[in-house]
């Protein structure tokens, strides 16, 4: 679980899930900082920070790997994100979402990412959390465009994103707890559907090295994708693929 008070605020890191995973940051830690020069995304992709208000964030937990899906936990962290959001700004509840398995959504260009790493050593997952929220800018680089907004309309008032951060911790450590306790996954997992980008869409995808095209049926209590294929056969979706698109 993450700790409230071992929270650090940094002026500028390489990155903050490099910086937590140093072995003398204590399991339970978090950290936001102003400016991040090297963030990290999935695989080889780089996550970039845009306008003036960023959200820079880290935390490092240790689970027990009986007791865990790391997709699930994966989707789960990126709906700690958006209830934080909704707390906050109540009125994005009209068109933000999560886009499995770790993105949030402001219409149809990205907002946030999610991304969740682990180190499995005798039979613990040792997990570091990066997000990566950009609430407010003036300019969206023209390369990012068709693909990127920001959060808010406006700046943030002063204060707002320590008070995010410090409420981000609560609903992961919540989102945590729920993963242990399966009727809890079961009602979570109804409402992650209900704030889903991909409800009820049809998407294509290369899968086991064919392209697929099918119906989101929702996520299953392993956090794998589920879509029903034009010739009915049913498919379990671990990740995207670079060619995975919405229709």
């Amino acid at each position: 679980m993450l700790k409230s008070e071992l929270g650090h605020k940094l002026p500028t890191v390489t990155s903050t899930n490099e910086w937590i995973r140093d072995v003398s940051i204590p399991f339970g830690s978090w950290v936001i900082a102003e400016e991040q020069t090297a963030g990290k995304g999935r695989g080889q992709n780089v996550w970039q920070s845009l306008g003036e208000d960023p959200l820079i964030f880290s935390g490092k937990i240790r689970i027990s790997a009986a007791e865990i899906s790391l997709p699930l936990l994966s989707i789960f962290v990126s709906s700690a994100v958006l209830k934080t959001i909704f707390h906050f700004f109540p009125e994005r509840e009209e068109d933000t979402t999560v886009k499995w398995p770790n993105d949030i959504y402001r219409g149809d260009k990205k907002v946030a990412g999610i991304l969740v790493q682990s180190d499995f050593t005798n039979g613990i997952f040792e997990v570091v959390i990066g997000i990566g929220l950009n609430f407010f800018g003036k300019t969206v680089p023209e390369v990012l465009k068709d693909k990127a907004t920001f959060l808010c309309d406006t700046s943030l008032e002063e204060g707002v994103l320590e008070r995010f951060a410090n409420l981000l911790v609560l609903y992961i450590n919540q989102s945590v707890i729920a993963l242990l306790d399966q009727g809890q996954i079961l009602k979570d997992l109804v409402w992650i559907e209900d704030h889903s980008l991909l409800k009820h869409k049809v998407i294509e995808t290369e899968w086991q090295s064919r392209m697929v095209r099918g119906r989101v049926l929702g996520i299953d209590e392993l956090g794998f994708l589920l879509i029903m294929t034009e010739t009915g056969e049913k498919i379990e979706l671990m990740d995207t693929s670079p060619k995975f698109r919405m229709i």
